[in-house]
């Protein structure tokens, strides 16, 4: 009589979990960066009373179609939670890591009060009400917590294998989201305001779609 033997249960290691986890994060952070943009580029056509050259995509908030862009700075906010939670799973741990984490959290933070509060629409150069102060605070502090965190994490990245090889780039990035952010600066004192945020936003979205990416693509 042949006997069969019992294979045990084999469970999966903590560094297995954790792998996983990360993936689910990092796709979160993607589905949510896609959102956004998705978001953004409907609003153009869907509200044509507001000028792209001179208003910003927070004003798309007011008025029709509102929901749309107050559920995109969510989404946004939670694709910075995602990431973030991601990379605490994936990274090792050190004082820049977790500090890395906490200031990629405020990022989100800081959307969350952008969504939570509307700018105003018709003034030369806001904020002009109590609801836009908080907003555009927001707006700040979520703009500048992302480019701390993103020097942080590239330092992060070159120490780690399988993040290594866009240490460097991510670096590259961050010079060029701070370039993005003088030309808003820039483009708002010649009441340019919208052309100078969407630059912004375009270069530091698309350094969040091309972290959560490549963390979903080593995984």
């Amino acid at each position: 009589m042949i006997q069969t033997r019992r294979v045990p249960n084999v469970r999966p290691s903590k560094g297995n979990r954790r792998d996983r986890h990360a993936a689910w994060c990092a796709f979160a952070a993607i589905v949510g960066t896609l959102y956004f943009i998705t978001a953004v580029v409907i609003l153009h056509p869907l509200r044509p009373d507001l000028n792209p050259v001179t208003h910003a995509v927070s004003n798309y908030a007011n008025g029709p179609f509102g929901f749309l862009m107050t559920s995109a700075f969510f989404l946004l906010a939670m694709s910075e939670f995602a990431l973030a939670w991601g990379l605490a799973r994936c990274l090792s741990f050190s004082r820049r890591m977790v500090a890395s984490i906490i200031v990629l959290n405020l990022a989100g933070i800081g959307l969350l009060v952008t969504g939570l509060f509307h700018s105003d629409v018709n003034v030369p150069r806001p904020p002009a009400s109590a609801s836009a102060l908080v907003h555009w605070t927001g707006a700040g502090i979520s703009f500048l917590s992302l480019m701390i965190a993103i020097f942080l994490l590239s330092g992060c990245f070159k120490r780690d294998l399988r993040l290594q090889s866009i240490s460097r780039l991510s670096y590259i990035w961050l010079v060029a989201i701070v370039l993005a952010l003088m030309a808003y600066g820039a483009f708002s004192i010649l009441d340019l305001t919208g052309i100078g945020e969407r630059i912004y936003l375009a270069v530091s979205v698309s350094w969040l779609l091309f972290a959560s990416l490549r963390l979903r693509t080593v995984i």
